[in-house]
C-alpha cells in the first residue's frame, strides 16, 4: 500500500451563498497523513469526512512549508512563507514577529456581519 507523507490535510467546502458571501467550512489537520476513506485508505473509518469530501473540494496534493508545526501553521494562517514572516522554528510566535499581519480567520471575520479585525 502506498503511503503519503503529508503534514497537512485540507478540506475546503463551499455549501452555498448567503447574503453575498460564501459559507465556507475549512478543516486543517496538522501531521495527518491522508489515511481516510476519501483518499482510498481503509485504515481509518471516516464516513462523515468521506461524505463531506464528496460534496466539496478535496485536495489530492498537499505541501508543507516546513517540517515542524509552528512555521507550517503560521504559513497556512497567513499565506506567507515561514522565512518571510520570520517563523522558522517552534518558539517564535508569528504575532510577535508580525503584529499587523492579517490571518485567514481575520480575513473572513472582517467581511462578516459581526464586524472586522482590521
Amino acid at each position: 500500500m502506498k503511503y503519503f507523507q503529508y503534514s497537512l490535510l485540507l478540506f475546503i467546502t463551499v455549501y452555498g451563498y448567503a447574503a453575498d458571501r460564501p459559507n465556507i467550512l475549512f478543516i486543517a489537520a496538522d501531521d495527518l497523513r491522508p489515511e481516510l476513506g476519501c483518499y482510498g485508505s481503509d485504515i481509518v473509518i471516516s464516513p462523515h469526512l468521506d461524505a463531506l469530501a464528496s460534496e466539496g473540494l478535496l485536495f489530492n496534493r498537499a505541501y508543507c512549508q516546513q517540517a515542524i508545526c509552528s512555521p507550517s501553521r503560521a504559513s497556512l494562517m497567513t499565506g506567507a512563507r515561514p522565512d518571510t514572516i520570520g517563523v522558522i522554528e517552534n518558539y517564535t510566535y508569528f504575532r510577535d514577529a508580525n503584529p499587523d499581519i492579517v490571518t485567514l480567520p481575520q480575513h473572513f471575520w472582517a467581511g462578516s456581519k459581526f464586524g472586522g479585525c482590521r
